[in-house]
């Protein structure tokens, strides 16, 4: 079982097309659903996600789902049997607080105007070189995405390149060649992973699953089958 985890703006419904070219079967969550009762912290809900897998499962990443990705496998490392983590964050090592007022701010307009919200999220210098998510947000989940910026913020995050070593199973992590910000951090961050390599997908950005479909699915399949024993 694949356990795929999307962005900060996303929808569990972004990985259909995933499921349709993989082999094993694939669990797209809907993250939103984590703030229906309570409001879960990154560790809190990295735990979570460990709680819904079973032994030798795999965990899949985007962005924010990147990031929760990376604490449940520092939390439970000995369950997972491979990774894959796309344009995904360590954490800040300065500059936390001035993430965190920027969160509060994105917050404030996804819960006042989403219109407004979506068109000022996809016109960020980091994502220009990408095409929108194929199955974004809705409306309906604005106050939970609200949710998401406070209690998700890379700005509460720690700084992980400390765990990284504990993570032992295999661990592919996917960038974008357009996107040199976070291809740095992946090369960074698998220099400091026991059991990684880094991918980095020519002609894309920020939003690699999306704007390489083929290539992308065809590089988690590749992965999963040279991993496929736990």
């Amino acid at each position: 079982m694949i356990h795929c985890l999307h962005g900060a703006v996303g929808n569990f419904q972004a990985w259909e097309t995933l499921s349709q070219d993989l082999d094993e079967s694939v669990n797209s969550l809907d993250l939103w659903r984590f703030f229906d009762h309570s409001t879960p912290n990154l560790f809190e809900t990295g735990q979570l996600i460990c709680k819904g897998a079973g032994l030798g499962d795999v965990v899949l990443g985007y962005s924010m789902g990147g990031r929760i990705a990376l604490h449940a496998l520092i939390a439970e490392p000995e369950k997972w049997r491979a990774a894959i983590i796309v344009s995904a964050h360590p954490g800040l090592i300065i500059g936390q607080e001035e993430r965190r007022e920027k969160d509060r701010e994105w917050a404030r307009i996804s819960k006042e105007n989403w219109t407004s919200f979506l068109h000022q999220w996809n016109n960020q210098e980091i994502f220009l070189s990408s095409p929108e998510e194929l199955h974004q947000a809705d409306i309906k989940d604005n106050e939970f995405v609200s949710e998401s910026f406070l209690h998700w913020s890379l700005g509460r995050q720690n700084d992980l390149r400390s765990d990284l070593p504990k993570i032992t199973c295999p661990v592919l992590w996917i960038t974008g060649s357009h996107d040199p910000k976070f291809t740095a951090l992946a090369e960074e961050a698998t220099s400091l992973l026991p059991n990684s390599e880094h991918l980095i997908i020519s002609g894309s950005g920020h939003r690699v699953p999306w704007q390489r479909p083929k290539e992308f699915s065809a590089s988690v399949k590749k992965f999963l089958k040279r991993n496929n024993s736990f």
